[in-house]
């Protein structure tokens, strides 16, 4: 796939930046010798124009393609220095050309030596510099702009999340099951009865304290999926089956919250879970800061009201953090989402 170029939203920029810069220009570096050598003001302004149009195109230039090569906040400090180094060759290219010329077409009836090939190429430095400066601090304020706009939108993403998630947990239903698990528990076994008091307390503790964080440990979200676990098997037995196959140097990754949860509760929603067709979930690296969630694939025969919130805050939620969005990979037989982790500037 090719690239497009990419773009800058910079033409009143150029234009009023062009006629200031050669105002300048004039004023401050060429009104001597206008004056001593009596040359046509008019002149030396058209002149210097073209100088400063030629040394901003080339140095705009510069920037569009380095942008390219390192965009964004995290690569700041890589492409100032490319661009200092560019500008800084280039602008001794730039003079060697412009006194090459200046000396072949004879324009000041002048000859101009080394001194002056060091004079203008320290002047299309400087002014390659005030360019670039400009560009940049454009630039770097418009991504901060970014990244803070990215970063609402996400904590939004976030809560809409936990939300969701908080609302599936307290719907009568779900309350109703797990007091009737609960119920069940006392009178059979107090000891279970107490542990499903204490995973459901853990969940809703979960539920409520991740809504502050962006994101999390993979093992932190582990543990969080056990509970989760321990209440849908108290209430399906055997006919419900979560394997976990992560390793340690795994789970440092970071992940959004409750992504594991927005996944098996998918996965319970809309298949059949029964003795003679048990649903088994699996959770296990597939690669390098990656994991896939496989379940079996055997949907129910009737369908299954779904508004499809809990994938798409997922997918929402990734594209926010400049992630690869979960894959689906569906099969015959069996249903996989991968997942990819987030390295952990802590581990």
């Amino acid at each position: 796939m090719i690239k497009r170029k990419a773009r800058l939203n910079d033409r009143n920029l150029r234009l009023i930046g062009m006629a200031l810069l050669s105002l300048l220009y004039t004023t401050a570096v060429n009104l001597p010798a206008v004056i001593e050598e009596n040359r046509s003001w008019a002149k030396q302004y058209i002149t210097d124009f073209i100088f400063i149009v030629v040394c901003w195109s080339i140095t705009r230039e510069i920037i569009i393609l380095i942008r390219r090569m390192f965009p964004g906040i995290r690569n700041t400090r890589p492409r100032v220095v490319l661009l200092f180094v560019c500008t800084v060759v280039l602008s001794f290219v730039e003079g060697f050309l412009i006194v090459s010329l200046l000396n072949y077409t004879n324009y000041y009836e002048l000859s101009f030596n080394l001194t002056d090939f060091f004079y203008t190429s320290g002047l299309i430095l400087v002014f390659s510099m005030m360019i670039m400066a400009v560009y940049e601090s454009l630039y770097t304020m418009g991504e901060w702009n970014k990244l803070t706009v990215e970063a609402e939108s996400l904590k939004r993403e976030n809560l809409q999340s936990q939300l969701d998630s908080l609302k599936e947990q307290v719907k009568p239903h779900f309350l109703f099951n797990s007091l009737s698990t609960l119920i069940g528990l006392i009178d059979e076994d107090k000891t279970r009865a107490k542990k499903f008091v204490e995973e459901l307390a853990y969940v809703y503790r979960y539920l409520l304290q991740s809504s502050e964080k962006a994101l999390i440990p993979l093992s932190e979200e582990l543990n969080f999926i056990k509970a989760y676990y321990y209440l849908l098997k108290t209430r399906f037995d055997d006919r419900l089956i979560l394997d976990i196959y992560v390793g340690k140097d795994t789970e440092q990754g970071l992940i959004p919250p409750l992504t594991l949860q927005i996944l098996l509760e998918n996965a319970v929603k809309h298949n059949t879970i029964s003795p003679e067709k048990p649903l088994h979930v699996v959770i296990s690296e597939t690669g390098k800061q990656q994991i896939a969630i496989t379940n079996n694939l055997q949907l129910r025969t009737q369908s299954v009201i779904s508004t499809q919130t809990g994938l798409a805050n997922l997918a929402a939620k990734y594209q926010l953090l400049q992630q690869p969005t979960p894959e689906i990979i569906e099969t015959s037989d069996k249903y996989t989402v991968q997942i990819t982790l987030i390295p952990n500037p802590h581990s």
